[in-house]
């Protein structure tokens, strides 16, 4: 059986003080499926090329109140599948990755409320 290779976005080349948070911000894509997308056990050193994983779903910005419980809740996905997507924190101005548009409360995808 094959193993399928993630759809790409492009390449990021690591540069000095570049974090899997940061790089996965500043490409807008998930922690978690920068690490997957590369196998990553560790986040590699500058000059190292990062295959930066197609989107696949909405990012929403995480807002002062926010939680794991709600945010789940509010784009209907499993707990499961945000901490995959994520990570198990949430905090202000975070990105994350959802995979809908918000269920109730007019709030936009992207929490800028525009």
């Amino acid at each position: 059986m094959e193993q399928s290779m993630p759809r790409t976005a492009g390449l990021y080349e690591v540069k000095e003080g570049d974090t899997a948070q940061s790089v996965s911000a500043a490409c807008r894509v998930p922690a978690a499926a920068l690490i997957a997308a590369n196998g990553l056990t560790e986040f590699p050193p500058p000059g190292s090329i990062l295959v930066i994983p197609a989107a696949e779903g909405e990012t929403y910005i995480v807002r002062a109140g926010d939680t794991l419980s709600s945010l789940c809740k509010q784009f209907g996905m499993a707990e499961e599948e945000f901490v995959r997507l994520n990570g198990p924190l949430v905090y202000p101005t975070q990105r994350v990755w959802v995979r809908r548009p918000p269920r109730k409360n007019g709030a936009s995808p992207s929490g800028t409320g525009e």
